[in-house]
């Protein structure tokens, strides 16, 4: 399996504690996140890892020349800031049948074998990780039928909340079917044009429910709160 992470931005919720470090490279009690990151993919079947870098990534192409994962990875340039949606335009030819697409602030201990095996009983062409919000008033959600598929993205801020809020992961998995769909050299966002778009081209997206473990850590709070819950 493939896996895409996006790590282009400039961190700019989090560059307060740390300006010149990327995010892949913040460290959650003294190791840096993309090797958990890493260790996880290659955990969960995963042997081909894209690096969708930007602001600061040279500093995570000196990381990975410096150790020895095991695995294949390279890294993608972007010479202006794309986007989450962009950002897998410049890739397009490098991906396989179906990927993985992760954010470069998020750590998780999802089990991506399970996500995929739902993804393809399902026969989806994207399959996004939700989660029952504990915040829905600053969280985009998504409505979805009696069988997971994802009907509607709500966008905040929300005139109403619905009575079972569940908001997107930062975790995907998708097919190639996909690419046709990319814009070309421009900034665009996954959940707020990718993902729209493929509703209304009525492309299969299904939400894989899930309770386990997945936090962002791009502020200086989540941060630390990561580094407690890791403690326990």
């Amino acid at each position: 399996m493939q896996a895409i992470i996006i790590a282009g931005g400039k961190g700019t919720r989090i560059r307060s504690i740390t300006p010149t470090v990327p995010k892949l490279l913040l460290k959650l009690n003294d190791k840096p996140l993309i090797d958990y990151m890493i260790n996880h993919l290659k955990r969960n079947c995963c042997d081909d890892i894209i690096i969708c870098a930007g602001y600061l990534g040279d500093k995570i192409k000196e990381h990975i020349d410096r150790n020895n994962y095991g695995l294949v990875i390279r890294q993608s340039m972007e010479s202006k800031p794309l986007g989450t949606a962009g950002a897998l335009h410049l890739i397009k030819n490098m991906l396989k049948n179906e990927f993985f697409i992760l954010y470069g602030d998020v750590y998780t201990t999802i089990n991506l074998r399970k996500m995929l095996q739902f993804h393809k009983d399902k026969k989806a062409v994207v399959t996004a990780a939700i989660h029952k919000s504990s915040h829905p008033r600053d969280s985009d959600l998504v409505e979805f039928n009696s069988d997971f598929r994802i009907t509607k993205i709500l966008r905040k801020p929300h005139a109403q909340i619905p009575k079972n809020p569940h908001n997107l992961a930062a975790l995907y998995l998708a097919n190639r079917n996909i690419k046709k769909y990319f814009t070309a050299y421009t900034p665009s966002d996954i959940v707020h044009d990718l993902l729209p778009g493929l509703l209304d081209e009525n492309v299969p997206i299904y939400g894989y429910n899930t309770k386990e473990f997945m936090m962002d850590i791009g502020t200086p709070e989540r941060l630390k709160k990561a580094e407690k819950l890791l403690h326990k």
